[in-house]
Formats: C-alpha cells, sequence, structure tokens
C-alpha cells in the first residue's frame, strides 16, 4: 500500500472511531437495566410499603422494573451512604425520609453524607403531619395534660423515640414548654408501639403511616397533630398551635433522591415518572389509605423544599439542643 493511501485509510479509521452509533447514546442516558430503589430502613415498615407503591408505578411509566432494595441500620446512614457512592446515572434511587435527609444533619456531630452536596431531589411524593400519641386508655386526654403533669413533677413523664424524628418533635415541645421529660430509646416504631399501647411509656411522636392502623383498632389515641392546620384525616384532633405552642409545625414527608451528578435530563425523565405514577387514582388511593397526602410539587419545588427543609431543622435544634456523637 501506497504511503498516500496509507495515511488515508488511518483517517478514515479514526474517524469511524469517534461516530458514536445511537443506540448507545440512548444506552448512555436511559438505563436499561432495572432501577434499583433504596429504602434506608427494614422491609415491611411504613416507607418501604411507600416505595413498593411508587415503585411500581414508575416501572409502569418507565417500561422497566423497579426493584426495592431494603438497606436498613444506623439511623439511614448505611442507605445514604449507598445512594452517595452509586454510579449517578437514573438507575440508582432512594426514598429517603425527614429524618434520613434534615433531621440527622441537623443533630448528628458527623454523618457520612451531605445532603445538599451528594444527592439531588427528583421529587416529593407525600407528606403528612406527626402526631402525638397515647394509649386508649391513657388519662392524658390533650397536650396541656401531659405539659401540665410534666411540670408538676419534673422526670416522670416518659416517652418513647424510635427514631430521630420521634426525638427531636419531643424534645422541642420540652424546649418550648419549660419541662423536663424522659426519653426512652428503642429500636424503631414497630419495637416502641408494644410498652405504647400497654401503656409503659406516657407517649410518643410518630406518622400517621405507622400509627393509623392502632388509632383505627382502638388501641391509640392521638392527643395532637403537628400540622399549622387540622389535619382532614383526624379532623378532631387539635393541632399543637391550638394548644399553646403557635410556632410548632412539622411535617413528616417522603422524596425520591438521585446521586448527585446525575444528568438533568435523566432528573427530568424520573421525575416526569414519578408525577404521572403519583396521578393515578389507585396509587392515590394507596397512599392515602397509608395515612399520607399525595405532593404535587413540580421538580423545582421539591429541591427548593428539600434546601429548605435542612435549614428549618437546623433552625428547629437550636432551640431543642438535641446533640448526638
Amino acid at each position: 500500500m501506497k504511503m498516500k493511501e496509507l495515511a488515508h485509510t488511518l483517517l478514515l479509521s479514526a474517524a469511524l472511531a469517534c461516530i458514536v452509533p445511537a443506540s448507545a447514546i440512548a444506552a448512555a442516558n436511559d438505563p436499561s437495566g432495572p432501577i434499583n430503589m433504596i429504602v434506608p430502613f427494614s422491609a415491611g415498615g411504613s416507607t418501604d410499603l411507600l416505595a413498593r407503591i411508587i415503585g411500581k408505578g414508575m416501572a409502569d411509566d418507565l417500561g422497566t422494573s423497579v426493584i426495592v432494595e431494603n438497606k436498613p441500620g444506623a439511623e439511614g446512614f448505611i442507605g445514604a451512604r449507598a445512594l452517595k457512592q452509586a454510579k449517578p446515572d437514573g438507575s440508582t434511587l432512594m426514598l429517603v425520609t425527614t429524618s434520613v435527609y434534615a433531621i440527622n444533619p441537623a443533630i448528628f456531630s458527623k454523618i457520612p453524607y451531605d445532603s445538599h452536596r451528594d444527592f439531588v431531589t427528583i421529587g416529593m411524593v407525600a407528606s403528612s403531619p406527626n402526631v402525638f400519641l397515647v394509649n386508649s386508655q391513657s388519662k392524658y386526654h390533650s397536650l396541656q395534660d401531659v405539659i401540665r403533669k410534666a411540670r408538676s413533677a419534673p422526670g416522670t413523664i416518659n416517652y418513647a423515640t424510635g427514631a430521630t424524628m420521634h426525638l427531636l418533635n419531643a424534645k422541642w415541645l420540652e424546649a418550648l414548654s419549660g419541662t423536663k421529660m424522659v426519653s426512652v430509646p428503642y429500636k424503631g416504631s414497630a419495637a416502641a408501639y408494644p410498652d405504647l399501647v400497654a401503656g409503659r411509656v406516657d407517649f410518643m411522636v410518630d406518622q400517621p403511616l405507622s400509627s393509623m392502623p392502632f388509632i383505627k383498632q382502638g388501641k391509640l389515641r392521638a392527643i395532637a397533630v403537628t400540622s399549622e392546620k387540622r389535619w382532614p384525616q383526624m379532623p378532631d384532633v387539635p393541632t399543637v398551635a391550638e394548644q399553646g405552642y403557635p410556632t410548632f409545625s412539622t411535617t413528616s414527608w417522603w422524596a425520591v433522591l438521585a446521586p448527585a451528578g446525575t444528568p438533568q435530563k435523566e432528573v427530568e425523565r424520573l421525575n416526569a415518572a414519578l408525577r404521572t405514577s403519583l396521578a393515578k387514582p389507585d396509587i392515590q388511593k394507596k397512599i392515602h389509605q397509608l395515612g399520607a397526602d399525595i405532593s404535587e410539587m413540580t421538580l423545582a419545588q421539591s429541591q427548593q423544599f428539600a434546601a429548605q427543609e435542612l435549614k428549618k431543622w437546623q433552625s428547629i435544634n437550636k432551640i431543642a439542643g438535641v446533640k448526638i456523637n
């Protein structure tokens, strides 16, 4: 082969090597394999159930399977670390809670992730107020009853805590009311409920998703909700604000996250699938039955809300003063 022909052949080969087939581009932007959705808690809990409901809805819209992967332990650290280390291509997501995303950074001196820096919000899923719960035979019929007892006999009122959300809500009430109560820690809500139902602890702050079955069975009674206004699913239960603490307002919420660095087009595609899923009547019915309200936020609104929640819980903890090393 002449030198001129050889040079032409090499140039042509180099040019062809630079041409990426359209199918390869599509594969890079649209993962062909299943999506793993991490749940940083055990199977069977409220977050796990919610993940399976929205996962199926998103799978139908995306045309792929969504596999729920439970990674419980260490207050959500294990699951959050796994998401942080995942490839940012849309193939790994996490259904996160208020505790894991916003409360942990407010109360732990060291955590293995930075919610703002390490994750990108795909979309809000659902929310609910938190509820102050007592057993059905309790002598406390209002939050004011609990506070009066705590003031008259400091250290005699105790409350169950199975998550950082439970703890910070209760500690905030202690700080606002100027009382001293005793936190009794449990390994999750499920472990706390037998003692709460039996009256071995005085009260607990939890989500309706976990407590609603016990309320409906008449085993527990809600004495306050933490929303700004009364919650339509419990219209007879007064807010904390109505009972003397007007600044007390918190919500529990769930959001889908992806690793930071996930391409914007992929974030938008996943957000669209999530919103389509949440618009389906059967999915709305299931989430409502669990005890939560559907989120109707856009992608931009979801990301703004998540950022605001980080600041809000930092502010709450400046008053509550919870610090865990």
